[in-house]
């Protein structure tokens, strides 16, 4: 039996999906468990309680839990391991692993989903254009529907760019993947503005990191404008992290369901898995976290919900070429022919 008295905080590496999400107490010495190789043996019953006061009684549960909460033995940093991304070898689990640890997502699509939806979501919210000034006057109309055009270009170029980015998606056929991306563009851009804006303070936060007011946007959206806000307080009240939020967008993008593909059956196949993958997620969420993880049917039935906000969306954009204040740029006209009447 090794006995450890040190109490030096040391660094060790969560897959990438976790890495936002977990922070531990426990987290110091179970990475020199792994380096040496350490056993240890509990002399209870394998249930002590681990906490900050008592975490250093016992070095086999500390261990344990560190397990159960995501930690991953194989990521821990050895010297031959320093600089290496990617996919993890796969081991047999040993008998210590498999006594109570949880199974882990799938670390290589997770992973790839967190990583991009991150490349283009950006880092620093811009303040630049943000006014707080309550009713725009009639002349600056032209101005905010311009706007609210080319927020929603801004917005397809980032479905683009992020689509480009999803395991399999380049690997469907070409017409199918510019059919998706139609498809959903409302969707997510929806989606990315409920989850993003900080409705506590009446802000919006767009795609490309620009903050507005209601006011601002109020012209331009109509009362579409309300129908996102009440989306986006009930998104935000299911308290999704980086990672489920992550695979809730790429579920939104793929939807055999939509008419005209030419390979539904590939679709289908993505979707399951990163349904899977939602649901391991869902399943497998840090354990010390205050926020209870949402069930994986209501975090599907989101897309419910996204479907009416597309409707509406396509309805505003008819509403604004018949008012022929502004005309729609021709990526956002050819919308209006998905229009179900």
């Amino acid at each position: 039996t090794h006995t450890h008295t040190h109490t030096h905080t040391h660094t060790f590496f969560l897959p990438l999906s976790l890495s936002h999400t977990l922070t531990c107490s426990v987290y110091v010495s179970p990475q020199r468990t792994v380096q040496k190789n350490a056993k240890y043996v509990c002399l209870a019953s394998k249930n002590c309680p681990v906490d900050k006061r008592r975490r250093n009684r016992c070095q086999y549960c500390r261990f344990q839990k560190c397990l159960s909460v995501g930690m991953v033995k194989e990521v821990v940093r050895t010297d031959n391991l320093k600089g290496r991304r990617g996919r993890l070898p796969s081991k047999p689990k040993s008998p210590l692993q498999a006594e109570s640890s949880p199974p882990s997502p799938p670390l290589s699509l997770l992973s790839a989903l967190l990583r991009a939806y991150s490349h283009c979501t950006p880092r620093e919210l811009d303040y630049s254009q943000f006014s707080a000034a309550e009713a725009p006057s009639s002349s600056s109309d032209t101005q905010y529907i311009q706007l609210f055009y080319r927020l929603l270009t801004i917005s397809m170029e980032t479905t683009r760019c992020w689509a480009d980015r999803l395991p399999g998606f380049n690997e469907l056929h070409g017409d199918d993947q510019n059919l998706l991306i139609d498809s959903a563009f409302l969707e997510l851009f929806v989606l990315r503005l409920a989850h993003r804006s900080l409705l506590s303070e009446d802000k919006l936060v767009f795609c490309n990191g620009l903050v507005l007011s209601r006011f601002q946007c109020l012209r331009g959206f109509g009362e579409w404008l309300d129908s996102i806000r009440d989306f986006s307080s009930h998104l935000q009240s299911l308290n999704l992290d980086t990672s489920a939020f992550s695979c809730l967008a790429a579920l939104v993008l793929l939807t055999e369901q939509v008419p005209g593909l030419k390979d539904s059956k590939r679709v289908e196949e993505l979707q399951n898995k990163v349904v899977c993958c939602l649901r391991d997620h869902l399943g497998f969420g840090p354990s010390s976290s205050s926020k209870a993880t949402p069930p994986l049917s209501r975090v599907l039935g989101v897309r419910a919900e996204l479907r009416s906000q597309r409707t509406q969306g396509l309805q505003r954009i008819f509403y604004l070429k018949l008012e022929d204040l502004v005309p729609p740029p021709p990526l956002i006209d050819r919308f209006l022919d998905t229009l179900p009447y």
